[in-house]
């Protein structure tokens, strides 16, 4: 039933006509969806909530973009499927991972070239042993893009779970000795959808936590420093995203 709606069904479900549409969605992967959206949705120029889906839509040097929210796959899946089934041909992952490796940095960018699907979701839209892998022309623009602002950016491949609180030091040694650069939420569902639906797709995600060392714990109150030093970051990495979204 709903598998088969098509993009004339989908964009009355965004209520947007063709002309209309945005061309990339920026999906943020955060825990606090709602003000998460607001917040990089401020990044945009002429930025105002989308009333008939939970997003936001505004403009970046006077091209359409679309800015949502998702904490774990389903709800990656639900805005990516929206989107770019209903025609938006970009999508791209933005948030934070946690460093499954040693030597990174707060603040540092991966641009995955793939991840591993254990998210929940991605069976539903990749057949068992395809890769839910990026685009490699929109990675390559982004990745150059972030460098040129002086942004360390690694390029491997991290995994998608599907329940962070779960994550016991035993795991998350496992994930490091299979050679995982990071780990996140909703990378996997977010490749596997747009792939499956004919989309070019990327991510860029933020290094926050420390896995490995055990630093910038989410448990712990970031101090102010940290704090500020990711709000520009997440800004920098958002404008460096859409530059090469744009210029590609």
């Amino acid at each position: 039933m709903y598998r088969e709606l098509g993009p004339p069904e989908l964009r009355r479900l965004l209520g947007l006509e063709v002309e209309d549409l945005p061309e990339v969605l920026l999906l943020v992967g955060i825990f606090d969806v709602e003000h998460g959206a607001k917040r990089f949705a401020r990044y945009l120029d002429d930025s105002a909530q989308h009333l008939r889906f939970p997003s936001y839509r505004g403009t970046y040097k006077g091209r359409r973009v679309a800015v949502a929210a998702a904490l774990g796959g389903p709800m990656a899946a639900m805005h990516v499927h929206t989107w770019a089934g209903a025609g938006v041909p970009v999508v791209v992952q933005l948030g934070w991972y946690g460093a499954l490796q040693a030597g990174t940095n707060l603040g540092d960018v991966v641009v995955p070239s793939h991840a591993e699907r254990e998210d929940g979701v991605s069976d539903w839209y990749l057949s068992k042993g395809i890769l839910a892998d990026a685009s490699p022309a929109l990675c390559d623009a982004i990745a150059a893009q972030l460098s040129a602002r002086q942004i360390t950016v690694g390029r491997k491949a991290i995994y998608s779970t599907s329940a962070l609180l779960a994550e016991s030091r035993e795991v998350i040694a496992d994930w490091g000795r299979h050679g995982w650069h990071g780990v996140d939420m909703e990378t996997a569902a977010t490749f596997a959808v747009a792939k499956s639906l004919g989309a070019q797709r990327a991510a860029a995600l933020i290094r926050i936590d420390d896995l490995v060392a055990e630093d910038h714990s989410l448990a712990e109150e970031p101090p102010e420093l940290s704090r500020k030093i990711l709000r520009e970051r997440e800004r920098e990495v958002m404008h460096g995203v859409l530059d090469a979204v744009f210029s590609s």
